[in-house]
């Protein structure tokens, strides 16, 4: 790949979103348990929200108070220690302590959904503090998608997937990944709908996230900014 203008510039990455750690966190709802209690239209309005959810949060749209719920059960204990930022179940979760820390940066349309990440009785809160689910609306073209993923090159750091509807970023190659300068104007997070499953942040909201020291979980990676 040769460039055509490269900048000084840099974005950072989030990639937790895109690998395989995911911890045991599930919306009540969701569980076989709850679904075994209910009647077959509840199941039906379960695996329907599973969709719409899923594919909601990766437009980069707003979820519905419908879609996120509230109890959701994570396989832990409040005297152990929870990341900052967790893939939980296959969305960003955050901490009341990275939240404030977040907030303090330009997050144009980013919603923190609250959660209430109990035991499966309900009863024991299994954090030591709240958790939301972030909830990224701010919608940017990461761009240079065909010259980073070049059907059929396992060698690239794109795995194009759909004739380029969507990307997917290869495990351990998302620092390889090049993004558009102009892609850097607006809040300091935002997704790529036709990129899902990472976050990209601006180099100050990464910088702050290190120094309160909030960063462990997110995996975040530095990538080059230009034009390909």
């Amino acid at each position: 790949m040769e460039s055509q203008g490269m900048d000084d510039r840099c974005v950072w990455i989030a990639t937790t979103m895109n690998g395989i750690n995911i911890e045991s966190v599930l919306r009540k709802e969701f569980g076989d348990r709850w679904k075994a209690r209910r009647s077959a239209e509840d199941v039906e309005w379960s695996n329907r929200m599973v969709d719409e959810a899923a594919q909601t949060w990766r437009r980069g749209d707003v979820l519905t108070a419908e879609q996120v719920g509230v109890v959701w059960f994570y396989n832990s204990k409040a005297e152990y220690h929870t990341d900052p930022f967790i893939n939980g179940g296959g969305y960003p979760l955050v901490s009341e302590t990275t939240k404030s820390v977040l907030e303090q940066f330009d997050l144009g349309h980013t919603v923190f959904h609250p959660l209430r990440l109990l035991d499966p009785t309900e009863t024991v809160p299994t954090t030591s503090e709240p958790y939301y689910l972030l909830n990224v609306c701010n919608k940017r073209s990461m761009g240079n998608y065909e010259a980073l993923g070049p059907e059929g090159d396992l060698r690239a750091p794109l795995n194009c997937r759909g004739g380029g509807v969507v990307y997917l970023p290869r495990g351990g190659k998302e620092k390889d990944l090049v993004v558009l300068p102009e892609a850097l104007n607006g809040p300091d997070i935002w997704i790529d709908p036709k990129v899902p499953s990472i976050l990209f942040l601006s180099e100050a909201l990464a910088s702050g996230l290190k120094t309160a020291g909030v960063d462990k979980g997110w995996g975040l990676v530095r990538a080059s900014v230009g034009t390909l």
